[in-house]
């Protein structure tokens, strides 16, 4: 469990707040409704029996850290990148999926996330850019708000 902490929060609100802090908007923004997909779409995978997180006695809560780090920090760096680049969005959200995909692959190959019942990592894609496109499009909704707190620097 203290490599769910180091590697699924430590590590990416390490990485997240050196940028973030340059804009707080995005992340007040973002990381709530991004932690509520994650939450939603983990707890549809977990009672699916899809994937499993180890340590698997932990249940649910093994994936608490990635659902309260790495996931959130992914979408807060994607709205946090496309508030500065003049690249196309939808690339952005593909190369923020891609990201999220390899991450997931590098942890199934170290054994901490276990498929099942036909998932893969096709799939992992697919439901990351669904989660992906959703914070994008509520980053749409709310991007009038982030307008007046416009990033210094």
């Amino acid at each position: 469990m203290l490599m769910n902490v180091i590697l699924g929060w430590i590590i990416p609100w390490c990485i997240g707040s050196y940028f973030l802090r340059k804009d707080s908007a995005v992340f007040l923004h973002i990381a709530p409704i991004a932690i509520v997909i994650a939450f939603v779409f983990n707890e549809v995978g977990y009672q699916m029996q899809w994937w499993r997180v180890t340590p698997t006695g932990w249940g649910v809560l093994s994936i608490l850290p990635y659902n309260l780090g790495v996931f959130p920090v992914i979408p807060c760096l994607l709205i946090y990148t496309v508030r500065r680049s003049s690249l196309n969005p939808l690339l952005l959200l593909l190369i923020s999926t891609i990201c999220k995909t390899l991450m997931e692959l590098c942890l199934m190959l170290a054994g901490k996330v276990i498929y099942d019942h036909g998932w893969n990592l096709g799939w992992t894609f697919v439901s990351y850019l669904l989660a992906c496109s959703l914070c994008f499009g509520w980053y749409l909704i709310v991007k009038g708000r982030l307008q007046g707190y416009k990033y210094s620097g």
